[in-house]
């Protein structure tokens, strides 16, 4: 065992590096003690229980494959004594299964062999700051960003600054990404880290609306302006005053409304369909698109000066498929968060498995991994995820032809539940295939609008940005 501080940081934190290799311990202890940090170091996961019953470590980190027990093993330990211990695991490509079945366990975050020095110095000081949270406010009030935004890519860390940073201003965000890469998220961590967190958070999705529609929503209306208008209705952005104002899939917006959005970005101040009276909006607006707002503004879609308004502070979220060294992490947060809700034990993901998940395109992002994994938790026995459970999806190319089978078992069927699952399937199929828009799936599924949000709803899919 050995202590180590170098450079000592006001409050800088305590960490436990827990390695059977000598080389690795005494790497971290370099890296981390020029941080600051207090730095301890041990072997095995019996020295590791003994120094922390003599202190309490802010941030432990152990590597997954140790003999004669390994990470797993101290993981479970730790948090059987101390649930909101911050534990980050080192591991390597070749044990993705067990990385999966620590983050199931509560892992705080995971380090991938081999490591770059700044991004291990990116996840302790996240750890950090989520210790000093725990400290000061509790354990429930972690920062936002590090709560949802599951990754340890470093394009991940780098949204988590931007989140930092951009979060305590009023400036206007624009957040780009492909659908299902995680805009809301983004948009609702910086709404929880800003000023604005204890006032309204307002969410419009101008792809769902008509340009009349749209046009009542964000700014209301009077009494007698259009067909149906039988009463007054204040509009979002009346509502949404003092908060925070999300506007996605913006670059599906009519030139009309462009013009009146654009004077709210300038003026903060709009006027209701029908009504001459002018009224203020105090108003923090996030907006976002999964279409090339540059490309649009060339084509004479987009209005330019509205582009340039929208675009002060721009948030890229890449595709998953270009960092796919967070799949493991998200596919293991997923599974742990499904099987409690289902009461489940699936506890692990096949080795196989994994390998088909990592290597797969995910042309829907991380809510396809996320819709795969909730339905592969429900269709597997327990207490695996083999390749077979995510066939259904994946592989077949029709969906739903591994839900159907000629001849009745002779143990019989679950009519309410293979029916659902076969609903589910075509409704996912139906969404990914058109970027999560619910108008246009549910116009390929022959369906209205609403009957679809209500079937999204009941069945527990995720269709959000």
């Amino acid at each position: 065992m050995t202590n180590q501080k170098k450079n000592p940081a006001p409050n800088a934190g305590s960490v436990l590096v827990v390695d059977d290799e000598p080389g690795m311990r005494e790497v971290l202890s370099y890296i981390l003690g020029h941080e600051g940090y207090e730095v301890a170091t041990c072997a095995s996961v019996a020295e590791a229980l003994t120094l922390r019953e003599g202190k309490s470590f802010d941030v432990t980190i152990t590597d997954l494959r140790m003999l004669p027990e390994d990470g797993i093993s101290l993981l479970q330990k730790i948090k059987s004594s101390d649930a909101n211990a911050l534990v980050i695991v080192i591991t390597a490509f070749s044990t993705w299964d067990s990385a999966v079945q620590a983050m199931r366990l509560g892992a705080f975050d995971y380090i991938k062999k081999p490591f770059d020095n700044d991004d291990i110095k990116a996840v302790v000081a996240r750890a950090m700051e989520v210790a000093l949270q725990m400290k000061t406010r509790g354990p429930a009030d972690v920062p936002a960003y590090v709560r949802n935004i599951i990754g340890a890519s470093s394009v991940v860390q780098e949204i988590h600054n931007l989140i930092r940073r951009v979060a305590p201003t009023d400036s206007t965000i624009l957040i780009q990404g492909e659908s299902g890469t995680g805009k809301e998220l983004v948009a609702r961590a910086i709404y929880n880290c800003s000023s604005r967190s204890e006032e309204a958070f307002i969410v419009v999705n101008c792809g769902a609306f008509t340009e009349s529609l749209l046009e009542s929503e964000l700014f209301g209306h009077i009494r007698g302006s259009f067909t149906g208008a039988i009463s007054d209705k204040k509009g979002l952005l009346e509502i949404a005053h003092r908060g925070t104002f999300f506007l996605d899939e913006v670059g599906d917006m009519s030139k009309k409304t462009q013009v009146k959005f654009l004077r709210v970005l300038e003026e903060r101040e709009f006027k209701p369909v029908g009504s001459t009276d002018t009224r203020r909006a105090d108003v923090r607006f996030i907006t976002a698109t999964n279409r090339d707002l540059a490309k649009l503004v060339e084509r004479g879609e987009f209005r330019e000066d509205l582009y340039y308004r929208l675009n002060v502070i721009p948030i890229t979220i890449p595709p998953l498929r270009d960092r796919k060294e967070d799949i493991p992490l998200l596919a293991g947060h997923f599974l742990a968060r499904y099987s409690e809700e289902m009461g489940k034990s699936v506890t692990r993901i096949s080795p196989e498995a994994m390998d088909f998940i990592i290597n797969y395109d995910w042309p829907g992002n991380v809510r396809e991994l996320e819709n795969t994994i909730q339905r592969a938790v429900a269709l597997a026995p327990e207490p695996e995820i083999t390749t077979e459970d995510l066939v259904i999806k994946m592989r077949t190319g029709t969906p739903a032809a591994a839900l159907i089978t000629k001849e009745m078992p002779p143990e019989g069927i679950d009519l309410e539940s293979r029916l659902a699952d076969l609903e589910r399937t075509y409704i996912l199929s139906a969404l990914e295939r058109t970027g999560y828009n619910v108008t246009r799936a549910a116009k390929l599924l022959n369906t209205s609008f609403r009957s679809l949000r209500y079937r999204i709803s009941k069945l527990g899919i995720k269709a959000g940005v």
